[in-house]
C-alpha cells in the first residue's frame, strides 16, 4: 500500500532481457497491417498473427498489442480472458501500459472479480514505471474512496502530477474541488481548465459565478 508521507511513487529501475530482434520486425509488421486506413478482410488478423509471432518469442510490446486485438476484438474473437493473459505476460517484462490495463480489469471486474486493492497495486507498478495515466487513477480511487479509506492529499498530490499531461477536464474539476478554499486562486485556474475541457459541473459552476 502506498505511504501518504511520499509526495510520488518511487521510479522502478529494472532491467528485462531485450527480445530477439526478429521480433520487432514482426511488431513493426503487425502495424503495418494493424494502420492500414482502408482495411482487407484479412487484415488486423494477419496483424495479430504477427503480434502473436513476436509475443510468444518475448516481446513484452507485442504482447501488450496482443492483449489489445482480445480485448477489443481485432483481428481474433473478443475475448477479456484472451486479453488478461497476454497483458500479464507483458506486464511480466515491466510494461507500464499492460500494468494499467490489468490494474483496470480488476478495478472494473474484467475477466476477474472486482479487487480494488489488486488494482491499485498494479496501478503502483505502472506509477512506479511513469505511467502518468496510472497516477491519474490512484488519484481518482483515493479522491472517491473508492475501495480504499478516502485520502484526499495524497489523491490532490497525483492530480497534480499526472494533470498537466493527462489534461483532463474531469481531474481539473475534482483538484478543484478538494483544494477548495484553501487556494481559490488555483480553483478558480482549475475550473476554468475543467470547463475548457467540457466538464458540464465546471460549466455549470462557471455560470452561477458572479
Amino acid at each position: 500500500m502506498l505511504l501518504a508521507a511520499l509526495p510520488l511513487l518511487l521510479t522502478l529501475n529494472t532491467t528485462v532481457p531485450e527480445p530477439p530482434p526478429i521480433t520487432w520486425e514482426w511488431f513493426n509488421a503487425a502495424e503495418t497491417y494493424r494502420r492500414y486506413k482502408v482495411k482487407g478482410r484479412d487484415d488486423l488478423a494477419i496483424s495479430a498473427h504477427y503480434f502473436r509471432l513476436a509475443a510468444v518469442n518475448g516481446n513484452a510490446a507485442a504482447a501488450y498489442k496482443l492483449g489489445e486485438a482480445y480485448e477489443r476484438g481485432e483481428g481474433v474473437p473478443q475475448s477479456p480472458v484472451d486479453a488478461l493473459f497476454w497483458y500479464r505476460q507483458s506486464a511480466a517484462s515491466g510494461d507500464r501500459y499492460a500494468e494499467l490495463r490489468i490494474g483496470w480489469f480488476y478495478q472494473k471486474g474484467i475477466a476477474v472479480p472486482v479487487d480494488v486493492a489488486a488494482a491499485i497495486g498494479w496501478y503502483e507498478k505502472a506509477a512506479a514505471h511513469d505511467n502518468i495515466w496510472a497516477y491519474h487513477m490512484l488519484a481518482v480511487l483515493y479522491a472517491q474512496g473508492e475501495g480504499v479509506p478516502q485520502d484526499l492529499p495524497l489523491a490532490r498530490r497525483y492530480f497534480e502530477h499526472s494533470l498537466p499531461e493527462t489534461k483532463d477536464a474531469w481531474a481539473a474539476w475534482r483538484l478543484s474541488q478538494i483544494i477548495g478554499d484553501s487556494d481559490p486562486r488555483r480553483r478558480q485556474v482549475l475550473v476554468m481548465q475543467a470547463a475548457k475541457g467540457g466538464n458540464a459541473q465546471a460549466l455549470e459552476a462557471l455560470k452561477k459565478a458572479p
